[in-house]
């Protein structure tokens, strides 16, 4: 990654809202710190109203809406739905000053960088943007329109964000004929929403929310670049839920030469900037030397460069052009577990989180207490795969390494697994030992390599049921079905080589170039998680 280093962050974890739990901002940025590199708070500038139908017009069983019958479905009867207004100007202006304050407190160079931000709506019509400063002392901008934002960001050190961007045109997604580049280098391509790369849905598109989806190609990353727009991708969780950094719903990465805020920030405004779903896959993407972000002048030859290392085994990566992709390297199937005697990295993956689901049975959290010991190696990094709070920084001591994660409870349909990833470097006939909350998996490393495992605890199941609920498991007509669904659960992925885990892909395009044209990079995983690069554009002619 020449003299650049990747940096972790996220840049659109919502707070201030009126639909979670109050938790005081030092704590938030205290989890941001524990696991990312840098985080820009995207400050809430509406408040949610709650407006509820006409009682004399709610018969109890069915409801004609132009002539339509409308069915009551479960649950409490016509609760209503919300209308998002500002805030006043008098809460905004207490609000924003507090959370300045917190994240001038947070922010500390070499270590953890903040940048305050807001969520910007306007009319609705425009498309949402979240404006990160580089510094505090500015102010939030309650405008109606894009041109006023941007007039009244011109000039100063702020970039706009457009997020979600892959929904109907003018509503909530932005129309690009009216986009600054210069303001806005790069959009928010993938998140809790889901992914806006294009609007193929079935891929992770904009599908999970019901009032704002279906997706639409016309507002997509895609469609901007081929309206000629210079536009960078990140991925960021918009999450509502306390959980900046939240795995598997948005991450961005830069490459930039250290952690201040002048570095990371001129990593910004040049689009050194990627994405990523989940699983911080680490990517070097250039063009006849030229990083991601770079426009270059007209060249006889490309020279394309692509290294990715991922946190589990590396499916393929693909070259576009324009959009089209025009070289493809499969990693599936061209790598082998390594040789007895040969000294290896692997990167291994421990997830938690199966079991009663939320209602089934009186408890909040479970908590896991791990401890990996190498027979011979030593532990080399480790990353997070963290969907909620209260998880501890794993300890990494030689052969050694000990960690805590928390799971929780979840409805069907939801994610609430909750891992780490551990690196070492070892033979494959090394014995790696795990004690996870008492039992004991143990094997040489070239096993784990072959296949996962599972850890239950059946004695610690029976008599959870027994406390809890007074039944005795014995007397129930089907017992290892129910005793198996209200087990706490945990999966031990194969262990992946370096070799697995890392792929590159080479090419050379010398095709006459009659226009512009950007060239960028999608990786995917064997697990499904994936990365997008920002583009590298190249000029038409000789």
């Amino acid at each position: 990654m020449n003299e650049r280093q990747i940096y972790w962050g996220e840049t659109h974890h919502n707070t201030y809202t009126s639909q979670t739990q109050p938790v005081p901002i030092p704590d938030v940025l205290a989890f941001a710190r524990s696991h990312l590199d840098f985080y820009s708070g995207a400050y809430y500038l509406p408040v949610m109203s709650r407006i509820l139908p006409l009682p004399e017009r709610l018969p109890k069983s069915v409801q004609q809406i132009d002539g339509h019958p409308v069915e009551q479905g479960p649950g409490p009867a016509w609760r209503g739905f919300f209308s998002e207004t500002t805030k006043p100007m008098e809460r905004i202006a207490r609000e924003w000053a507090e959370f300045s304050a917190a994240m001038t407190a947070a922010h500390e160079p070499g270590r953890f960088i903040t940048f305050p931000g807001f969520e910007w709506q306007g009319d609705g019509t425009w498309g949402d943007h979240n404006v990160m400063y580089k510094r505090e002392g500015l102010p939030v901008h309650v405008v109606e329109t894009l041109p006023e934002l941007y007039g009244r960001l011109r000039g100063v050190e702020a970039i706009a964000i457009p997020h979600h961007i892959g929904y109907q045109r003018g509503l909530r997604a932005p129309r690009w004929e009216f986009c600054d580049e210069t303001i806005s280098p790069y959009a928010e391509i993938f998140s809790i929403h889901g992914c806006s790369e294009t609007d193929e849905e079935w891929m992770g598109g904009l599908r999970h929310n019901s009032h704002m989806g279906p997706g639409f190609g016309e507002g997509s990353w895609q469609a901007a670049l081929n309206a000629g727009l210079h536009l960078g991708a990140i991925c960021s969780t918009d999450n509502w839920q306390n959980v900046p950094g939240c795995w598997g719903q948005g991450l961005m990465a830069c490459l930039a030469t250290g952690l201040t805020r002048d570095s990371v920030w001129d990593a910004f405004r040049s689009r050194r900037v990627y994405g990523v779903t989940g699983d911080r896959i680490e990517l070097d993407f250039t063009v006849n030397g030229a990083p991601m972000g770079s426009i270059l002048g007209p060249v006889a030859k490309r020279v394309i460069q692509v290294e990715a290392r991922g946190w589990d085994a590396i499916d393929r990566i693909q070259l576009l052009r324009n959009g089209r992709v025009i070289a493809t390297h499969n990693h599936q199937g061209t790598w082998e577990i390594p040789a007895t005697n040969s000294l290896c990295r692997y990167r291994w993956r421990i997830e938690t989180g199966w079991g009663p689901r939320l209602g089934e049975l009186p408890f909040g959290e479970h908590k896991w207490d791990g401890e990996v010991q190498l027979s011979g190696g030593r532990f080399t990094n480790w990353s997070p795969c963290w969907t909620g709070r209260g998880q501890g920084t794993p300890q990494l001591n030689g052969e050694r390494a000990q960690f805590r994660l928390v799971s929780a409870q979840s409805a069907v349909g939801n994610p609430f697994q909750v891992g780490l990833v551990l690196e070492f470097e070892t033979q494959p006939n090394a014995e790696l030992a795990l004690k996870l909350n008492g039992q004991t998996v143990r094997d040489c490393v070239a096993g784990f390599a072959a296949g996962s495992r599972l850890v239950w605890d059946k004695g610690t199941t029976l008599a959870m049921i027994r406390e809890l609920t007074g039944t005795d498991p014995a007397t129930l007509d089907r017992q290892d079905p129910l005793i198996y669904h209200m087990a706490f659960k945990a999966k031990l992925h194969r262990a992946i080589p370096e070799s697995g885990y890392t792929a590159r892909l080479s090419f050379t395009d010398d095709e006459p170039l009659t226009r512009e044209t950007h060239y960028r990079v999608r990786v995917e995983q064997r697990n499904g998680q994936r990365a997008w690069s920002s583009p590298i554009w190249v000029g038409a002619g000789k």
